[in-house]
């Protein structure tokens, strides 16, 4: 199993993290077998941020059961073209008799997985893009669709939560889509599967969760609300509180060809 150094370590398992943009270290995912009992240790949810890209430990927070990412928002200098915002359980059985904690799991790492959804059919030029990167195991290309992540942060078992980010579309490989010139405003355009591991070790083992299955489709533009030259008179959707990339409709003004999002407001 590759080890990774932590990302951001979280404080405590059941706090609500804010996240920072920051750096995501990408590298080819290359991971050997690890103890996985279904069910013991899982992504229960991708978390739905809130106000102040406040990402919460609480399972009865709002969560996303599919995304969509707009290419013609990505911005250059983004970490992440798509973040996704797992919710991580310990179900394993926790310590009696007050001992030490067996069962409490260390994450390092998380494995990324990005291909064709079961349930959408990818355009030929992208099916092309993906056959190329795929091709090479090991290289830079192929490391766009299959990426660990490293992650720090430790959950207790008897039922421990955890809040956390992945990386979940790199810049490049949107680009890459983008450039292939098959995607459209309608988020129909492209469907991709996501799939999203967490690794960690206990006292005696390596461990793996259940792999997540996250459906994301792709449009170029769909996101974008209204559209005027800057400044607006006032605010309206501003977007996603993470990444405006993302999800959530946002109002983009232009100026100087450019295209603003969020959009500049009053005497901005």
């Amino acid at each position: 199993m590759t080890l990774h150094e932590p990302l951001l370590r979280a404080p405590d398992a059941r706090a609500r993290i804010r996240f920072a943009v920051l750096p995501l270290l990408l590298a080819t995912t290359a991971v050997t077998a690890c103890g996985r009992i279904p069910g013991n240790f899982e992504i229960l949810q991708n978390q739905v941020p809130q106000p102040g890209c406040l990402i919460s430990a609480d399972e009865g927070n709002a969560y996303r059961g599919q995304g969509i990412l707009d290419l013609q928002l990505v911005r250059p200098g983004a970490t992440s073209a798509y973040y996704i915002f797992p919710l991580v359980k310990n179900n394993m059985p926790g310590s009696t008799g007050g001992g030490p904690d067996a069962n409490e799991v260390d994450v390092h790492s998380f494995a990324v997985d990005i291909g064709p959804s079961p349930q959408g059919t990818m355009p030929a030029q992208v099916q092309s893009l993906f056959d190329t990167l795929n091709s090479a195991p090991g290289s830079n290309d192929y490391a766009l669709l299959h990426y660990s992540l490293p992650w720090a942060v430790t959950i207790a078992s008897g039922g421990g939560t955890a809040a956390t980010l992945v990386g979940g579309f790199p810049v490049d490989l949107a680009s890459r889509v983008l450039t292939t010139g098959a995607i459209g405003v309608s988020p129909q355009s492209l469907l991709l599967n996501v799939q999203v591991r967490v690794f960690g070790t206990t006292n005696t083992q390596d461990i793996e969760s259940d792999p997540f299955d996250y459906p994301l489709y792709v449009c170029a533009g769909c996101l974008i609300g209204n559209l005027l030259p800057c400044p607006f008179a006032s605010a309206g959707n501003t977007g996603n509180e993470c990444n405006v990339a993302q999800d959530n409709t946002v109002d983009c003004c232009t100026l100087n060809d450019q295209l603003i999002c969020p959009p500049l407001v009053g005497s901005q």
